[in-house]
């Protein structure tokens, strides 16, 4: 039998946590169940300085200690704190571990036990949350101006409840305003309030029809079955290589995506470090290897959940396979990507010119690839190569934020010199900084020709698009 870890959230109400763990134990003892707890004891801030910042604290409180949960591997999460529980799905829709709401179990029990009338034991901000959980499937029996303004006292924070415990005057109380909620009418009483759940047992014991939430949640988080949340799909991205290669990317993603509202855009990390050692001068002039710094930024990529890993720059592709041995979230190819759309496009027709940093040619990651699928790839002379590199590098170059003038003068040079001499009608614009010179087309004359220009950056924007729209079909969420 596997052994279900279910975690629990026991800093933001200790003692409550403490009741709801006794109550897993037994609930797995009654069922001969294998469960581990683990608990988390993340305590909310208590220095807020309005209700609004309060509300903030707990919101965040929550998602933290189930974060840290979820981070160690559990199963299920319980967070055992009434006031959460109308804003669960906010913390839900940031994590993946299922969390046991507290209230879900009260519809089948009211059904189960033919309750018509249902009243609240304590007050609460938001008492149409509670009373929405049953819909029109019974009335509701509201409490008198007088049990609600007790029932401030009882709950407040310094003076009741949570501080002093089940006073007997506090008890005398609840049995009295519950008494006179059942004399009206009601038939079960649900806590609004940790600190009233937490003595359920001691208010059943004396008459009074609460529903325990507390026990009922250990319950069903160990009876029931537990499904993972979808997390919407994310695309992280090594970024820096150059910064403006890194936006023109991040742009491509968002035009790529057919979305009329933000929510409908792709979730997107970028881990920016322009500091990342030269690709092309550690390949050509033995400079400082950047694979670490690379390294660095993919595993922060896979430490926040990313499903995918994309680079926008062709030449650090070549140090891709060093790091693909250590992580387990996929790179997406770009020289891949834009080779597949090429043979798509013109099949075996296809004559492809490369334009690249002369550390992108070296490594092969173009030329191999088209090898490979039979498609013949040129590139320029020295010469040529040469206004490449001044295109890409140079004082006026894409990379100094040049993007008109002398850079574009290098680049078209290159181009019809790979059209002229080896008749290409497909031209790859293989360095993250040509597209902010030239624009990818279906049609682009040169050397009184028209050929095609393949943007690899725009291929990986519509491919990593592509990725994200069936991963949101196949989970039902973005």
């Amino acid at each position: 039998m596997k052994t279900m870890k279910i975690g629990l959230s026991s800093g933001i109400n200790p003692l409550p946590a403490m009741q709801c763990k006794a109550a897993v134990f037994a609930a797995a003892a009654a069922r001969q169940a294998d469960v581990e707890l683990v608990e988390d004891h993340l305590e909310m801030r208590a220095d807020a300085p309005c209700v609004r910042v309060g509300l903030a604290d707990r919101k965040i409180a929550s998602l933290l200690s189930v974060q840290a949960l979820e981070a160690a591997g559990c199963d299920k999460a319980v967070l055992p704190d009434v006031k959460i529980q109308p804003y669960l799905a906010e913390v839900q829709r940031e994590v993946a571990v299922p969390i046991v709401p507290l209230f879900a179990g009260v519809a089948d029990y009211v059904k189960a036990q033919g309750v018509s009338r249902v009243a609240l034991l304590g007050t609460a901000a938001d008492a149409g949350f509670f009373k929405s959980l049953l819909g029109n499937a019974v009335e509701w029996v509201d409490l008198t101006a007088e049990e609600a303004e007790a029932f401030e006292a009882i709950q407040n924070p310094e003076t009741g409840l949570r501080k002093l415990g089940l006073t007997d005057a506090f008890k005398a109380q609840l049995v009295e305003i519950g008494n006179a909620l059942v004399a009206r009418g009601a038939q079960c009483l649900l806590p609004n309030c940790t600190q009233v759940a937490r003595y359920a047992r001691e208010l059943q014991a004396a008459g009074l029809p609460i529903f325990d939430i507390l026990r009922d949640t250990a319950e069903r988080a160990v009876a029931e079955p537990c499904e993972r949340n979808p997390i919407g799909f994310k695309i992280g991205m090594i970024g820096g290589l150059g910064p403006a290669a890194t936006v023109d990317l991040y742009d491509k993603i968002v035009k790529a995506t057919p979305a009329k509202v933000d929510q409908a855009h792709i979730k997107l990390v970028v881990e920016q470090n322009p500091q990342i050692p030269d690709r092309t001068a550690a390949l050509l002039e033995g400079g400082e290897d950047p694979t670490l710094a690379l390294y660095n930024c993919a595993e922060r990529l896979e430490r926040d959940g990313c499903d995918v890993i994309i680079v926008p720059c062709n030449t650090a592709h070549a140090f891709v396979p060093y790091l693909e041995r250590y992580l387990k979230t996929p790179f997406v190819n770009m020289q891949q990507t834009a080779l597949d759309e090429i043979k798509a496009k013109l099949g075996d027709a296809a004559r492809v010119g490369l334009l690249a940093t002369s550390g992108t040619i070296r490594t092969g990651i173009y030329g191999d690839k088209a090898k490979a699928m039979g498609l013949p790839i040129f590139v320029p002379d020295e010469t040529h190569q040469a206004r490449v590199m001044a295109a890409i590098y140079g004082p006026q170059g894409a990379k100094a934020g040049f993007t008109d003038g002398v850079c574009r003068e290098d680049l078209l040079s290159a181009a019809e010199y790979l059209v002229k001499t080896y008749d290409c009608n497909c031209l790859i614009l293989g360095c993250t900084e040509l597209p902010l010179i030239l624009d990818e087309s279906d049609a682009f004359d040169v050397a009184g020709k028209s050929v095609v220009v393949v943007d690899p950056t725009a291929a990986l924007a519509r491919r990593v698009v592509g990725l994200a729209e069936k991963a949101t079909e196949e989970r039902g969420v973005r």
